[in-house]
């Protein structure tokens, strides 16, 4: 069989490149349409196959996205572009609306907002001629120190996938292909395209695929996108078990993988195992697949099936649309950032930034008195913000809207003293940093957000007698290529902790109050110090609407109704990840992630070269509920300006979900939201169980002050499941309490519902 194959490739090479003799005659004249694919299939050389399956490298954009498909005119194949990604598009050629990061999106717990943001981002997408944003990322929040964590959105993968599916289905809705990424287990970035992940079936299966899974099932992505590590040994974009048997067997998925950029060492192996398309392409892949087949140690099958997939992609986007009308060429149009447009998706991201900060501390000072007009505004990040993070992640904007302008624009009077020391330090930061020689890491990673400086004991007792009240901004800038460090990204630094005592000591002394917001793309350290503002805010990577946004929250335009989506520990060896995280920096050998042809992998160091993932299923609240850990904040945690009753809860099972009701009332004195949580404890059964598990939420509209809102949530029966290695997914019968609140520490009714019957679930988890 295989000497007939090769026999058949020589023959095919012989003719027109490979184009088989079948389809000699229409070489010149077959033009891809929808229903023809086969025969353009039929048509193409060898060559030419895999020039698609292959990408056409990073510099072939017309738009300056992150890569593109091949285009093949002779056959009406245009070329398409695949453009960065989770926060807004990344394109190097015009400027384009940053929206808020992943983890501020997830902590907003509002789907359809949400998904209004991904609609705002695939309508920039076909504006800018751009068919596939790369994204939305949703790996799990392991360990707090991953230093991508800011591009993913919950330690909870129910949360993570129905946040990642609201906004696959907003950008879909354009036209515009989504790619979920990173599949999967991608939870460091250190030695990120060699580190062996080493896991359980069940782990993988109910943290780490599940979110995948969800969204996948809900959405249905166009495109998903193969993460750089390993599982068990082998890499993930050429894992035949994870991409084919469980991605397309189990789950129904039928659209296209991608690798991630430079990801995976055996480019035969990666289409074989179903990663279709290799980005962001290099000569030595395509010559490696052409020698594989030729050998036959690659089937001709798996790179045509590879082809139908890229082609189905191709036919299903804005390149080929707007070829087959009128030969209208891509990247026509007006910009979405121009003019009526982009005043729309600037308030989109406006209104997602202040629904996603997180009000974690307010003793009774936010939101500002009207009389408070007069701030002081203290750290680096109130001069300059931290939209979002490196990497993928960033978005090139000619707009930030820094705390300062933001504050200044809803009236509020900013120190001007303040102002010119602030403004006068980044300035003489921005110079230094242009004189110096820039070194790789600088080119790829750019300026970093200058070290925290000191206004000095006067300037903070003179700003104290001249303002009303005081905020200060702690600011990171974290990203992509590196994990954060525990001593200056965690943990606040000497010179952050003495200025929140200098100013909280100054202010307190005056009777004024102090805000402190955490202007961060992951948890920091908070335990030691939160006693001494006055308010504390999480307000994350917000985007280019950051600063107007905080203005919105501080004036009480917006009653702040973010939830943490993650947990905030009292000390960060608490996580049970902590142990198997590496803690110590490992230099980034750059040139092993612009296309050099790696080497093989070593596997001895820990953590570095091979993680263990020994904390099994208890992630973030798995574990310290299960535990009885002490959290500075718990999960789904955060404050309002109002507060809300639960009453009345009604449960009516039915034939496969269980629907809740539960009426909301808000007893405050303003308008606002709440974030309705619902956490299952399961009956002892044939696996170990975490204490309880989110299986449900809802946000509610505005509610009014002395008005009700009755919420529902719905909850599949498939959703109480647990994956037992060798069985599949199984509920387990007995009796299960339905604990609903505000928190998973902070639960307001139980419900306990008895006689729940075994059941047995097909492999792709879904009831017969």
């Amino acid at each position: 069989m295989v000497m007939k194959q090769i026999a058949i490739l020589l023959l095919t090479e012989l003719f027109l490149g490979g184009c088989s003799p079948k389809a000699s005659c229409q070489y010149e004249t077959v033009k891809l349409r929808q229903d023809n694919l086969e025969q353009v299939l039929e048509a193409m050389t060898l060559k030419e196959k895999v020039s698609l399956v292959v990408g056409g490298g990073m510099t072939g954009s017309s738009i300056g996205a992150a890569g593109i498909i091949r285009a093949l005119p002779r056959l009406g194949i245009p070329a398409l572009e695949l453009s960065d990604g989770p926060a807004g598009l990344r394109l190097r050629s015009t400027a384009t609306t940053w929206f808020p990061s992943a983890s501020l999106l997830a902590s907003t717990w509002d789907t359809s907002l949400v998904r209004k943001v991904g609609k705002a981002m695939g309508a920039e997408a076909l504006a800018h001629g751009a068919d596939v944003i790369l994204g939305p990322a949703m790996n799990i929040h392991r360990h707090p120190l991953c230093g991508r964590n800011f591009e993913y959105y919950s330690e909870d993968p129910l949360l993570s996938g129905k946040m990642a599916s609201a906004t696959v289905l907003g950008i879909q809705e354009t036209g515009t292909a989504a790619c979920l990424k990173h599949f999967a287990a991608n939870n460091q970035e250190t030695n990120r395209n060699n580190n062996n992940v080493i896991a359980d079936e069940r782990t993988l299966r109910e943290i780490y695929l599940r979110g995948f899974e969800i969204a996948i099932k809900a959405s249905s992505p166009k495109s998903i996108m193969s993460s750089y590590n390993r599982i068990n040994g082998t890499y993930t974009s050429q894992d035949s078990v994870l991409l084919t048997g469980i991605l397309r067997s189990q789950w129904g998925f039928d659209g296209l993988v991608m690798s991630d950029w430079f990801g995976g060492r055996n480019a035969p192996a990666q289409i074989q195992a179903g990663n279709d398309l290799l980005e962001p392409g290099r000569g030595w892949q395509r010559r490696a697949i052409l020698k594989a087949l030729r050998k036959g140690t690659l089937p001709i099958e798996a790179v045509n099936t590879s082809v139908r997939r890229v082609l189905s992609l191709v036919l299903d986007s804005h390149a080929y649309r707007k070829q087959d009308l009128n030969n209208i060429p891509a990247g026509t149009g007006n910009p979405d950032n121009d003019g009526k447009t982009a005043a729309g998706n600037t308030h989109i991201a406006r209104k997602a930034a202040a629904e996603g900060m997180v009000l974690l501390e307010n003793r009774n000072v936010l939101p500002l008195n009207d009389s408070i007009c007069r701030i002081a505004l203290f750290g680096v990040s109130s001069y300059r913000l931290v939209a979002g993070g490196v990497g993928s992640g960033e978005v090139y904007t000619d707009q930030i809207v820094s705390p300062v302008e933001g504050l200044q624009e809803a009236g509020y009077i900013p120190d001007e003293q303040l102002r010119e020391h602030y403004q006068s330090y980044i300035d003489s930061v921005n110079r230094a940093y242009k004189r110096k020689w820039k070194s790789i890491t600088q080119r790829i990673m750019g300026q970093g957000l200058p070290a925290e400086t000191d206004p000095g004991t006067e300037a903070i007792a003179r700003a104290a007698a001249e303002n009303q009240a005081a905020i200060i901004t702690i600011g990171r800038r974290t990203g992509e290529f590196s994990d954060r460090k525990i001593e200056g990204d965690y943990l606040l630094r000497v010179k952050e902790k003495a200025l929140i005592a200098a100013v909280c000591k100054a202010f307190r002394a005056a009777g004024k109050p102090v805000i402190v917001v955490l202007n961060v793309g992951g948890v920091v350290e908070t335990a030691s110090w939160s006693g001494l503002p006055d308010a504390l805010l999480l307000a994350w990577m917000p985007g280019q609407e950051g600063g107007r946004a905080l203005a919105d929250i501080i004036s009480g335009k917006e009653n702040p109704s973010g939830r943490l989506p993650v947990t905030i520990p009292v000390h960060l060896e608490d996580y049970a990840s902590h142990k198997n995280f590496p803690l110590e920096e490992v230099p980034v050998k750059w040139l092993s992630m612009i296309g050099k042809k790696q080497k093989k992998a070593t596997a001895d160091r820990p953590n570095i070269d091979y993680t263990i993932y020994e904390e099994g299923i208890y992630v973030g609240y798995r574990d310290f509920d299960s535990h009885r850990k002490e959290v500075a904040y718990p999960f789904g945690y955060g404050l309002s300006y109002t507060s809300f009753q639960y009453s009345l809860p009604v449960v009516r099972m039915e034939t496969d979900r269980i629907v809740l009701q539960c009426l909301l009332s808000n007893d405050g004195t303003r308008a606002g939201r709440e974030v309705v949580q619902v956490y299952v404890c399961a009956p002892e059964g044939m696996a170990d169980k975490p204490y309880q598990e989110l299986k449900g939420f809802v946000k509610t509209p505005l509610i009014g002050p002395g008005e009700s809102c009755e919420t529902q949530i719905v909850i599949p029966i498939d959703r109480l499941s647990s994956y037992i290695p060798g069985t599949g997914w199984v509920v387990d019968p007995g009796e299960y309490i339905l604990r609903i609140g505000s928190s998973s520490r902070n639960i307001q009714q139980e419900i306990r519902l008895p006689g729940i019957q075994e059941l047995i679930l097909p492999p792709d988890g879904r009831l017969p």
